[in-house]
Parts: structure tokens; sequence; C-alpha cells
């Protein structure tokens, strides 16, 4: 049963939950390793890229003096063995169709921490179908990101409309990331498609800032999150921050959260960090400490502390698992 919010603040913290300061922390302090309470975290977006390949890459753009590096495995890995990041799904940043195999190959040699790909193909084409056809036969391809918008306003066109229904067929998953794209077109995407499983990117892609945000964004959540296909991603949170410098405090990002978690409930909301994307506006422990910290708050006292384990168990790993179908974990 769906939960708001208010309701799971009235819940008790379970035993062995991780204890945060009231700041940020230089990273999370997690339970002894021989805990059975220890949360198994699934990252489900973050993006892997080589600047040094011969070809060079078309996303991050070379002035981006942040994002602008070898982002590759180790690179990961070291975040991930620091902040006990059990496993990861890579989002696929490259317009480039060989770039897909490139990263199921960069991938391949660790696949307990490197579960799946969320890829890029051009939708919409001829070639498309054949593509599909061929990525979707590793079991690691689970989906597609709906990124760019070719056409503009005149993209959903019959081709586009057969391809999605394609993704469909295969129960394959689809990522979308708003920004080229509203909530309004994922409710009719949804409803056209309603066995496609489709998974808003970074809250909503709404442009948080110390004011009241637009009411016209939280009734198009709503609207959406009636369409039972549909998931949220927490993720993004400082590039979702219209402040600079980017805001470290939970209560700027409380308001955001709460909205999502009312509208899509607790079998809905996902975990996700887009690193290192969050290299622009802080650490990945910050973003991380701040999640974890709404949603299983340490400070306060509940009345269920298996009740609270539980919603975190389904946000930080079984949301991920049943959406983008990895039930052989």
């Amino acid at each position: 049963m769906k939960m708001s919010f208010a309701n799971v603040c009235t819940l008790f913290s379970y035993a062995g939950a991780l204890v945060f300061s009231s700041c940020c922390t230089p990273s999370p302090q997690f339970p002894n390793e021989d805990s059975v309470d220890r949360l198994e975290i699934i990252d489900t977006h973050i993006h892997l890229y080589d600047t040094n390949r011969s070809q060079g890459v078309d996303w991050p753009p070379v002035s981006d003096k942040v994002l602008y590096r070898p982002v590759l495995t180790e690179h990961f890995d070291e975040v991930a063995d620091r902040e006990g990041i059990n496993s990861t799904i890579i989002v696929e940043a490259s317009s480039r169709v060989e770039d897909n195999q490139w990263m199921l190959d960069l991938v391949k040699h660790n696949p307990d921490r490197y579960l799946a790909l969320v890829g890029n193909l051009p939708i919409g084409t001829d070639e498309f179908s054949g593509l599909l056809e061929r990525f979707s036969q590793d079991s690691r391809f689970v989906g597609l990101r709906m990124r760019d918008r070719p056409g503009g306003d005149a993209f959903f066109t019959a081709a586009v409309w057969r391809d999605l229904a394609l993704l469909e067929e295969k129960d394959l998953t689809l990522d979308v990331l708003i920004h080229n794209f509203t909530i309004d077109e994922v409710t009719e995407i949804a409803k056209r498609l309603p066995d496609l499983k489709i998974i808003i990117n970074h809250l909503g892609g709404l442009n948080i800032t110390n004011d009241l945000f637009d009411e016209k964004w939280k009734e198009a959540m709503e609207k959406v999150a009636l369409h039972k296909n549909v998931y949220c991603k927490v993720s993004g949170i400082f590039q979702r921050a219209g402040v600079k410098p980017v805001s470290k405090n939970q209560s700027f990002y409380s308001p955001v959260f709460k909205v999502v978690f009312d509208a899509f409930g607790e079998d809905r909301v996902v975990y996700g960090s887009n690193w290192p994307v969050t290299d622009r506006g802080g650490s990945y422990s910050e973003q991380l400490s701040i999640i974890r910290d709404y949603f299983s708050p340490p400070d306060m006292r509940f009345e269920d502390s298996e009740r609270v384990e539980h919603i975190e168990q389904k946000l930080f790993r079984e949301n991920a698992i049943r959406f983008y179908g990895l039930q052989s974990l």
C-alpha cells in the first residue's frame, strides 16, 4: 500500500541504521561488514567514458573543466568501494551507436558490480529495429534513454511510436531525461503504452531554488504517477539545484523529495547518483547522505523499525531490480 511521507515519518528507525551528522560528512558510515542489516545499494545512474579515445567523445564537451577527463571503471570502483555502493547501472551518454558495444565490452570483466546498460539508439529511424534486436541479445542491455529530440516539436512521429512499442514488446525499459521532453509527454507515452516500463530521471527535471516551486510541476508529477508503469529516480539532486553554491542542506531538497514520494510511493522511487556529474556540485558522499537522511532520518524515533528499513531497501535496491528486470540478483 502506498504511504505518504508523513506516514513514513511515524515509524521507528531500524536497528543498525546509519548515523549521519546534521551536516555533510566525508563519507557515509555503514554498519559493520558482518552485519546482516547492511544495505546493498544499487546506483542506477552513472556515466562512463574515455576522453582519450582516438575519436574522442561527443559528451562532455572539452569546455567542461570538471567532467572532461577519462571516467572509467577504475574510477567508479574507487567511489563505490569508499561509499559502500554494491553495484550500478550505466546510462549511456553518447549518441554514437557503437559506443553501446564499447560500454558493454568495457564492463564485462566485473558483472557483479556493473549490472546493466541503459543504451542510446536512434528512435524513430529505419535502422532502429535491427539495432535493438542486435543489442538486446545481450541480457545486460536493459533499455534505452530518451534524451535527444531530433525534429523538435515534430519528434513524436508514427515511426517513434512504432519503436517505443517495440521496446514495450521486448520488455525493455525507457529512461526519460526531462530536458528536451515534458512530464506531460511521459504521461502520454504511459497512457498509449501501458506495459512499457518508464522511469523519469532526476526528480522530474525541476529547477530547485529557495522559492516555492511551480505548482504545475507538482500537478504534472501527480498526474504521471497515476500510471503504474512510471517510476521516478531520486537522482541528480545537485544538478537540479538552481542556486550557487549548490546547497548541501537536506531542507533545500526535502519539499521536492516529498512530492516525488507522495506521488510515486515506496514501490516506484529508485536511487541514482548521476556520477560523475555530481562532481559539479559536491561529492558523491554528500548527495548520498542527503538522500539517506531524508528517507531514513537518524535523529527521529519511529514506531516500526522494520517499515523504515523496508522503504530504504526498496529505494536503494529492490525497486531497481524490479524495474530493470534484474531478478537474478
